[in-house]
């Protein structure tokens, strides 16, 4: 059809859809007018009125016919049949209200537990990165033996950006830190979230300001020249009351002016998944924010701290990017051996990054999607037995209908209408309570000073999902209804008397009962899969945190930057020495203690290349690396972590004595197996770096950073020979540790009233959620969906047994009548539902330990088969299912015979 007809027709379709009774009415009345016509014509000609109005009648076609002919022309017919099958349906489960229902709420429990963990698994993996055209951003990594997500360094970044032609642009951002922000000068420095990145950033990204602009590139080119900043959404509006003047204000970050040139849009959060920065700031002043004194962020090419990315210029393939940064890569390496020998670099999608193995958060979201698409399939077969259940009072109205001339397969489209109808009510009771779940998750708090977010929101991608799930989920439950409803044998379908075709009962019932074995096996290993997240967890959690358990009830945090107050090295040195002094004068203080990054924290804890000394080196390694943090004297006794050879760190440990370190008991076995490590040494990042002697042998404990369940190197070195301005204090008291916060606080004042306090709280909360509340929160919501799916299943199974009995009531009354005894009508009846339990959980059983395996891979990194769960799970669920199967089996054991005699 051309499209001038389309447009011209329009308002005629558009008023058969919306206002379909006016168009029917000026159809008859427009036939009606032809029809006169024609009438007049016969009269004309001599014919009698109804001769000519028959004559007329022949012509036209038939009045019926031709209004058919004419709605199907407006090529609508499909859309206002369904609407006719909609209308119908709502019709037809009104007279049902309670099955109805029940088979929407059974639907909205499965969408609603399958939409919470999808948004984990969206906000995770594939949410998109909030800028324009985010498919042609992608990330640029450094690969190593021992990394192939490496960071680059602002050196190698600018090799990246000006000698690649595959990109529109590249950009960097480094980590997010915290900075000290005081809005106003004199004001005490509170701690924010601070980004530098490079000054292409927003222009790359594509990301237009709100107010003002973002960086020029001339502002990112002489280090120290131009101190500009641009706001956060969320920071302007929280800081500065979105105050729209605030463009060309000052702001102090870390001690030194920086004027607001922007701020960003509402649609930017940032790149990151967790992190909110709370403004961004050039590379050319990261010499005010820099962590490692050591380095020098301009010069230094090893000092890789960069998220690089790029936006792929149009026609450029994956592939051809790959390639030419592989060639690039492959020049650092000739021109810098030192610094980047046998490295390499690589091109990552946004999948590739999200999903790193090193990652366990996608891999939870992985498997709570799996275990709620079970929740989903069990309350679909549910929902398909209620169905099925309600065909078979309909056998004798399907029959009529196809007796008058309806076709099959109007019918099943008919049907499946209806369950369509019921899956959307569903689906939108499911999206509420997917909101309910989400909103749990994000009362779920992170303990950081950092500004970080929960990704998980009901967002429009989520609620397209959960509908296309309950449009999925109405063929699911409506197609075998469905068809098995329009197979009706004309003949005994409306003979029947009771709605049910005596001929097809059995069939009917292996349905039935292949829905309840689904049900049941998805229960069991829901069940299963819950008890395996919360032994996995106690097991691998369990492992390494004996120390925290006194120290969570008397250890305080308080973390010091007094760079923020522009203090040097040798006054930071300073400061915390007689900060030190002071607290242990005080009253209930057992010992005070410093740390970069206390165990169990968030923050990341630095890498240390290394070289052990008589340890065979491949020939195609330089060094190795391993998790390190800087510690002083009072560390071990302070978080009662134990030595178990050799000693911790002394005060003489210091700039005027040797090198040392203590390992934990897993880096000493790696390097040197069978020997005693103490009094050993490593080289610092190359075979002829400064030596470093072991003193001392800690026990293993468990680190923030390390994947769950796996046992990793450790080094500590002192803090007088690895100095650090950023430092976390640890007080261990005898009593609350909250109590000790005012004597720190006047003992900080009395050195420096200007010096701030960055995060203050109880070692107690990191404990909490790393131990307590981080997993709590995951065994709750493999919990819940072990416990739904329990529920859906205890149902389906009394619905059949039910069912099984409303359908042999006869025949019961027979056996009772003939001297059969209660108990025997009892054994017959629950026989059948121990079956069906029997072969659902020898299936559950199964895939159980298939579910097992995947936690182990994905999470636990354990193997073998958790005999004990499957001794607690699999008579659980027997004896739950057959309770639910006694109470209608006991029931027909009471069926009075008079009456079972009488039932049709």
């Amino acid at each position: 059809m051309k499209m001038e007809h389309w447009w011209f027709t329009a308002p005629l379709r558009l008023k058969s859809i919306f206002r379909r009774g006016r168009a029917e009415q000026e159809l008859d009345e427009e036939l009606q007018f032809h029809l006169e016509k024609k009438i007049e014509e016969g009269v004309a000609e001599g014919l009698a009125p109804e001769e000519a109005r028959v004559r007329a009648i022949r012509a036209m076609g038939g009045l019926d016919q031709r209004k058919e002919e004419i709605r199907d022309a407006r090529r609508i017919h499909w859309l206002t049949d369904f609407l006719d099958d909609v209308r119908y349906a709502l019709r037809s489960l009104r007279r049902t209200p309670g099955l109805s229902a029940l088979v929407v709420v059974t639907i909205a429990l499965g969408i609603g537990m399958t939409a919470t963990p999808f948004s984990m698994l969206d906000g995770l993996i594939f949410r998109p990165y909030p800028v324009p055209h985010p498919g042609n951003v992608v990330t640029l990594v450094s690969t190593s033996r021992d990394n192939a997500y490496d960071s680059f360094s602002y050196r190698e970044y600018l090799d990246i950006r000006d000698h690649t032609k595959s990109y529109d642009g590249v950009v960097a951002n480094a980590g997010l830190q915290s900075v000290g922000f005081a809005s106003r000068p004199g004001e005490t420095p509170q701690v924010r979230g601070g980004l530098l990145v490079s000054g292409n950033y927003f222009r790359v990204l594509g990301v237009e300001p709100t107010l003002g602009r973002g960086f020029r590139d001339e502002e990112d080119r002489v280090p120290g020249r131009d101190a500009v900043v641009v706001l956060a959404p969320d920071f302007w509006k929280r800081e500065f009351a979105a105050d729209p003047s605030v463009v060309g204000k000052m702001v102090r970050l870390n001690g030194v002016d920086f004027t607001v040139i922007g701020v960003a849009p509402e649609s930017f959060p940032g790149m990151f998944i967790f992190m909110r920065p709370d403004f961004y700031v050039p590379f050319a002043m990261a010499g005010k924010f820099s962590t490692d004194p050591r380095k020098n962020f301009f010069v230094d090419r090893d000092d890789r701290e960069l998220t690089v990315r790029g936006r792929l210029r149009a026609g450029t393939s994956l592939r051809e990017a790959r390639s030419e940064l592989a060639v690039l890569a492959r020049s650092f390496e000739r021109e810098y051996p030192k610094a980047s020998r046998e490295r390499g670099a690589a091109v990552r999608t946004q999948f590739e990054m999200r999903t790193q193995d090193s990652d366990v958060n996608w891999k939870f979201g992985v498997i709570f999607t799996v275990l709620a698409l079970a929740v989903l399939l069990v309350a679909c077969t549910n929902a398909a037995g209620l169905l099925l259940s309600r065909a078979r009072t309909r056998t004798r109205e399907i029959a009529v209908r196809l007796a008058i001339g309806a076709g099959r397969f109007r019918l099943v489209r008919l049907l499946l209408t209806e369950s369509l109808v019921l899956a959307l009510l569903g689906g939108l009771g499911g999206i509420a309570v997917g909101y309910a779940g989400i909103a749990a998750l994000d009362t779920f708090t992170i303990p950081t000073e950092l500004p970080m977010k929960v990704p998980f929101h009901m967002d429009l991608r989520v609620m397209i999902a959960s509908l296309v799930l309950a449009a999925l989920s109405a063929i699911f439950c409506g197609l075998a209804p469905a068809l098995q409803s329009t197979r009706t044998d004309l003949w005994k379908g409306l003979k029947s008397a009771d709605g049910e075709e005596p001929g097809r009962a059995r069939k009917r019932l292996w349905g039935r009962n292949a829905l309840v074995v689904a049900q049941v096996a998805m229960s069991l290993m829901l069940l299963a899969a819950s008890f395996l997240m919360f032994r996995g967890f106690r097991h691998s959690i369990g492992e390494g945190v004996d120390f925290a358990r006194d120290a969570k009830d008397h250890v305080l945090m308080v973390r010091f930057d007094p760079r923020l107050v522009q203090y040097d090295t040798a006054r930071t040195e300073l400061f915390y020495k007689r900060l030190s002094e002071r607290l242990r004068e005080v009253p209930d203080v057992r010992g005070t203690a410093y740390t970069q990054n206390p165990p169990l924290g968030l923050d990341d804890f630095d890498r240390l290349a290394f070289v052990p000394e008589g340890f065979q080196m491949p020939r195609d390694r330089e060094n190795f690396a391993s998790m390190m943090d800087t510690v002083d004297d009072g560390f071990f006794e302070t978080m009662g972590v134990p030595i178990l050879r050799g000693r911790g760190f002394r005060t003489s440990d210091d700039t005027n004595s040797p090198r040392v370190a203590v390992v934990n008991e897993f880096f000493a076995s790696h390097y040197w197996p069978n020997q005693n490590a103490i009094g050993k040494r490593f080289r610092l990042d190359r075979s002829d770096g400064a030596p470093v002697e072991i003193v001392g042998i800690a026990k293993a404990v468990k680190y923030r950073d390390s994947p769950v369940g796996k046992s990793i190197d450790f080094v500590y070195l002192p803090v007088a020979q690895h100095p650090s301005a950023r430092l976390v204090l640890l007080v261990n008291a005898a009593r609350d540790p909250l109590q000790m916060l005012e004597p720190v606080k006047e003992a900080v004042r009395a050195l420096d009233p200007n010096m701030p306090l960055l995060e203050t709280r109880t070692y107690g909360d990191l404990y909490r959620y790393s131990v307590v509340e981080g997993p709590g929160v995951a065994v709750k919501l493999v919990g819940t969906l072990g416990v739904v799916g329990l529920i859906l299943a205890i149902a389906g199974l009394y619905g059949l047994v039910a069912y099984n009995v409303a359908r042999r009531t006869r025949e019961i009354g027979i056996r009772i009548a003939i001297g059969a005894k209660p108990v025997d009508v009892l054994r017959l009846v629950m026989s059948k539902g121990l079956l069906l339990v029997g072969i659902g959980a020898a299936i559950g059983l199964v895939m159980g330990i298939a579910v097992e395996r995947l936690m182990n891979a994905m999470l636990f990194n354990a193997g073998g088969v958790d005999h004990l769960v499957y001794l607690v799970v699999v008579p659980a669920m027997v004896l739950v299912t057959m309770l639910a199967a006694y109470a209608p089996a006991r029931k027909a054991a009471h069926i009075a015979p008079t009456l079972a005699l009488r039932c049709e």
